[in-house]
């Protein structure tokens, strides 16, 4: 080889060398750039549902979080999976599994390994801040991951008010979670959802790219109540007011003989209206909520509606060994009669009042802020999560229409009466509250708001005295809309009726919640009988499945829409979760061996329910076809019922 080839050989092996190292570092900066996991779990405040994902992260503006959906794409392209992203926050207040990327270990029918998937879920708690506000116009624009609470102090910041009825009773939620889930407050034919507010919204697409949408275009109609299936909010704009102040007008512990018609007349006071039932006590109160004029004198009232537990007394061994006692009124376990429990449970669930004033005491009437009456929070020491009763809710949550409320009502009052009583009403009993008292201990703040009113109440009694746990059915109203997979969509007059109880978590693998039979009926009911719309947010996903009772059919007019949207703008499903799925196939839930307790199914047979328990059908008069799982009193020879 000459000189000269030798030279044009180096050169051109020295050219190879060089193109290949190019290469290497094009692939290199070719390969995504993941944001940090911050971990690859978070859970229900509820303590239902743990989600589990390859990878947790928290961006803290739009861009962020367009950038990591692009690397995250890149990722799965190169592995060959299919991408699944879900948002969420730390602590979610769900008992759904809708957050959730990848399907739970839980659901009986589920693969535990999705090897094809790479799972991402953002938490979006720290898009909270405010990013700009018109005092002109009474605008803001606002992170999507800001709670409530937040929320209303940022508007007092801003020298606004939020819409009276726009917000639901709990400051601890995020405004894209109370949107997405269909999430609520209270106003008959009137404001009564944050939506009713909404302007805009700035989102992020499967592809990565920001976009923004109208509230009235067709993307804004479904991400109202549409669980993010199209995309990740990631701005609002919304609509306030000028400062405004609210008035405050209970109805307190009133007789339910005639409710709805006590209703129709109190929502002539005011559209914005709640009320707190106890079927079992035969009790009611009502809270509302007027606009006025700022002439007239705000006082320091604020909303203190949901309990907070702390420094009360440590229930959590009595609460535990309530709900072990599945038999009858006896509380064999714990020597505590039923006459006794039944009026301290009343005392701090339907007796609780909206407001207190500066100085923590209960008020019924008041004039205060808009913003200081529209939401409360309890923060870690809520009675679902913190110490006092270590306890967890079961919460379900349907809307119906108001023609077949009466209906409704009547039914309900027949479950208690039929199923829980099993005879007719006994009157005739009245409690003293001062043994009441001495014999718990306990600290009551609304002890001096009527409740001599409550013990004379309970003179029309009930049978035997049963009574179900600390926790109410909540009553609230709404108007129709347009949003595709809201609880209102096409409803004439919609009623949310939703059904809120404790019950002891240290042991809810083992058993139900005391009387638990009742809330089980009241929600297949309402499902079904009265074609109930359920919350995305909250339920359990027997409610999402029931095979004689499809979600899909409760959309007829707009779920094709839905499925045009998806196909339009994530067509490969990325925020598509597996619950979904079987919502969009009719998939129906599985039976199997104690799936009830789990609250998976509908009991069939015996051998769904709990230990001890029987699946039994309603004794309520038109419910015969509803089964529920009970205790087996036979097992129990002392009750009588042998």
């Amino acid at each position: 080889m000459t000189c000269g080839q030798q030279r044009r050989a180096l050169a051109l092996l020295c050219f190879a060398v060089l193109q290949a190292t190019l290469l290497s570092l094009q692939l290199a900066a070719a390969a995504p750039v993941l944001p940090q996991s911050v971990g690859t779990s978070y859970k229900a405040a509820y303590h239902y549902v743990q989600c589990e994902a390859d990878y947790v992260i928290e961006p803290g503006s739009t861009q962020e979080l367009a950038d990591a959906i692009k690397a995250y794409k890149q990722l799965a392209e190169e592995k060959g999976a299919q991408l699944k992203v879900r948002v969420s926050r730390r602590l979610f207040h769900s008992t759904t599994s809708f957050v959730c990327p990848a399907q739970l270990k839980s659901f009986a029918d589920s693969p535990e390994n999705k090897p094809n998937v790479i799972s991402v879920a953002v938490l979006h708690e720290r898009l909270n801040t405010t990013l700009s506000a018109d005092p002109e116009k009474f605008t803001m624009r606002i992170g999507a991951g800001m709670k409530l609470r937040e929320f209303t102090a940022e508007a007092t910041r801003n020298g606004m008010s939020v819409q009276i009825g726009s917000l639901p009773a709990y400051a601890g939620l995020t405004m894209a979670g109370v949107m997405s889930t269909s999430g609520h407050g209270s106003g008959d034919n009137a404001t009564s959802n944050i939506c009713d507010t909404l302007i805009s919204i700035t989102w992020v697409d499967a592809n990565g790219n920001v976009r923004t949408s109208s509230r009235d275009s067709e993307e804004g109609r479904l991400f109202c109540g549409g669980m993010g299936l199209i995309g990740v909010m990631t701005e609002l704009d919304i609509q306030m007011t000028p400062p405004t102040h609210t008035k405050l007008i209970t109805r307190y512990l009133a007789n339910d003989t005639d409710i709805v018609g006590d209703i129709e007349k109190m929502l002539k006071v005011s559209p914005h209206m709640l009320v707190f039932w106890r079927p079992d006590m035969r009790l009611y109160s009502a809270y509302m909520l007027k606009p006025v004029s700022t002439s007239v004198p705000a006082g320091d009232a604020h909303m203190t509606l949901l309990p907070n537990y702390k420094g009360r007394t440590n229930m959590a061994h009595l609460f535990r060994v309530i709900q072990e006692d599945i038999f009858d009124e006896t509380m064999r376990y714990s020597g505590i009669a039923e006459s006794v429990l039944c009026p301290t449970v009343a005392a701090n669930s339907v007796a609780k009042t909206w407001a207190s004033d500066g100085k923590g005491e209960d008020v019924l009437f008041a004039v205060g802020k808009t913003n200081e009456l529209a939401a409360t929070e309890c923060w870690d020491d809520c009675a679902w999560n913190g110490p006092a009763y270590n306890g967890t809710a079961e919460d379900v949550h349907l809307s119906i229409e108001w023609d077949d409320f009466q209906d409704w009502t009547t039914d309900i009052k027949n479950m208690f009466q039929y199923d829980l009583w099993e005879t007719e009403y006994d009157k005739g009993r009245c409690l003293g509250p001062g043994y009441i008292w001495l014999r718990f201990g306990l600290t009551v703040a609304h002890s001096g708001l009527g409740f001599g009113k409550l013990s004379r109440l309970w003179e029309t009694g009930y049978d035997k005295g049963r009574c179900l746990g600390p926790g109410y059915i909540w009553l609230r109203f709404g108007h129709g809309g347009p949003d595709y997979l809201s609880m209102h969509y096409d409803m004439k007059r919609p009623v949310y009726v939703q059904s809120t109880w404790l019950k002891s978590r240290a042991v809810m693998d083992r058993f139900p919640m005391r009387y638990g039979f009742i809330t089980d009926l009241l929600e297949e009911v309402s499902l079904c009988k009265y074609k109930g719309r359920p919350h995305w947010g909250k339920n359990f996903a027997r409610t999402f499945t029931h095979p004689s009772c499809s979600i899909k059919d409760r959309y007829p007019r707009s779920f094709d829409k839905v499925l045009e949207l998806q196909k339009q703008h994530d067509p490969a499903k990325v925020f598509e979760p597996e619950l979904w799925q079987k919502i969009r196939k009719q998939e129906s839930f599985k039976m199997y061996p104690r799936c009830a307790l789990d609250k998976t199914c509908y009991c069939q047979e015996d051998i769904h329910c709990p230990e001890q328990h029987r699946c039994i059908p309603s004794r309520a008069p038109g419910l015969e076809s509803y089964k529920v799982c009970k205790p087996d009193w036979r097992l129990l020879p002392e009750s009588g019922r042998a």
